[in-house]
Formats: structure tokens, sequence, C-alpha cells
């Protein structure tokens, strides 16, 4: 008999829960990541058609949910016990609770729009490849040399060193060209909302203080940077270079939870 293959990462994400697994599988890894709890039957067809929607998620998603799978069948007394009426059913566990459920199919999109009330969903993407040599000539301000030798690489490992140089030689339009024609699979990654806020920190038209606090954006004190830019917007709501200024300034702050509670300031000044 050959040995079966290793689940592959996907696979780890994805389990089949019995009576005696659930407290392990279930209430138990819920406490470290939300586990997405599906009541189903052989005999069931939407079932059927729910099941590789689940799978889909737990791919795109896999460090944001586990999907734990129950054969009603098989495990009639859980489903009695968990109260389940008619499937499919699914249940949403966090912390060792059931924060929230449905029943029937729904749509992928409908799906993660349910789950994104309830918790982060990080989706799986590769790291950017970035040339050590490259960085160095740009490091160096060799913005010709370096953009020379990324022509050279594939388009998709050169891609975010390559608007990088274009925005340090000011070649706005073709850094924004490039961004344009990025994969729906690139626009997904944190790199994409840098690159999206270096442009628009770059078209910014800044004088005096505001071309101050841009370069001081550029140079990475970003915190700095927008609790002055916010002082700049209370003295003077109607200044639009501010507000682009501002908004192009939160997705290079690096944290989400410092961007967001700067954009709830931003925003109860203007209102």
């Amino acid at each position: 008999m050959t040995e079966s293959n290793p689940k592959t990462d996907t696979q780890a994400h994805i389990v089949d829960v019995t009576a005696e697994t659930f407290m392990a599988e279930v209430i138990e890894k819920s406490k470290v990541t939300p586990v997405l709890l599906d009541f189903w039957a052989d005999w069931c067809e939407p079932c059927k058609n729910l099941t590789p929607i689940l799978h889909s998620i737990v791919e795109k998603y896999p460090d944001s949910v586990v999907l734990a799978k129950v054969n009603t069948d098989q495990e009639q007394m859980l489903a009695q016990q968990m109260g389940i009426q008619s499937l499919p059913t699914v249940a949403l566990l966090k912390d060792g609770q059931i924060i929230d459920n449905f029943m029937g199919v729904k749509p992928m999109g409908e799906i993660v729009t349910w789950l994104e009330q309830h918790i982060d969903l990080n989706v799986a993407v590769e790291a950017p490849v970035v040339d050590n040599n490259i960085q160095a000539l740009i490091d160096s301000q060799q913005y010709e040399a370096a953009l020379s030798a990324l022509l050279a690489l594939p388009p998709e490992q050169a891609v975010w060193q390559t608007i990088e140089v274009h925005l340090l030689m000011n070649n706005i339009d073709a850094a924004q060209k490039m961004y344009e024609a990025l994969s729906d699979e690139q626009l997904k990654m944190t790199e994409a909302d840098q690159a999206k806020a270096k442009i628009q920190l770059a078209s910014v038209d800044a004088k005096d203080e505001l071309a101050a606090l841009k370069l001081q954006i550029a140079q990475g004190q970003v915190e700095p940077a927008v609790q002055g830019l916010l002082a700049m917007l209370q003295n003077d709501l109607g200044n639009a270079n501010v507000k682009q200024l501002l908004i192009a300034s939160f997705s290079l702050l690096n944290d989400p939870k410092l961007a967001a509670q700067y954009r709830r300031r931003m925003g109860s000044l203007l209102n």
C-alpha cells in the first residue's frame, strides 16, 4: 500500500469533525483562528453547491479562517446537540463561541462580506521579490542604472522597485501607468496600496510648510507628518492639497488601526 500524500497547507485548514474531535478541532481551535463550522449531508444538493464555495474561501484566506465539516448523517447526535434544523447550516466560531450563522447557499462574495463583519480577512499572497543589488543602486541614487537593471528582469519581479524608481525620478505618469497595469492579484497586495499612496503623494502640489511635510512622509516619518497635516487642516478645512496629502499618507502608516484612527480624526474635522 502506498502512503498518502501529506496535506497541503490549504487541506490543513479543512477538517472533518466528529463528536470526539469537536472540542479540539472546533472549540479550542477557534480560540486561535476563527472556525467556519459546516453541517452537511451526502443527500443534500444545496450542500454540494456550498462546499466548493467554502473551500475557495479557505484557499483565499488560509491564515484567517479554518473550515470544520460535520457529516450530519454520521454525527446525528452532534447535529441535534447543536440545534441544526436544516442543511446546509454554517456557523462562525471565535474564542470558543458561536458569533453568527447562516443557512442555505450563498454566493462567495456575500459570505466574504458576512465574514468581514466579524473577522479580519488577510489574502494569501506571495511576498514581493526584491533584488538587493538593484536596491543598492536605488539607495545610492543611481536611478538610471537601477531602471536599466529592472527592465532586464521579469515584470512581475521588478514591478514594485520600478514604480519606486520612476517616482524617485519624478516620472509620475510612468509610475501611474505601471500601477494601472497591475494584475488583480497584485492589487490585493499591501505593496499596491503603498504604491498608490506614493503616486498620490508625488502628485500633490506642495509649497512651504506643506512641502516640508511631504518630504517628511517621503523620508518615512509618516505619523509626525500626519499630525502636522491634521493641524493644518483644522486651520484651513477647505485646503484640497492638505486633504490629498493626508489621504495619501494613511496607507503609508503600515498600521491599519493607526490609519483608521487618523482617518476618523480627519473625518471629525470635516463633519
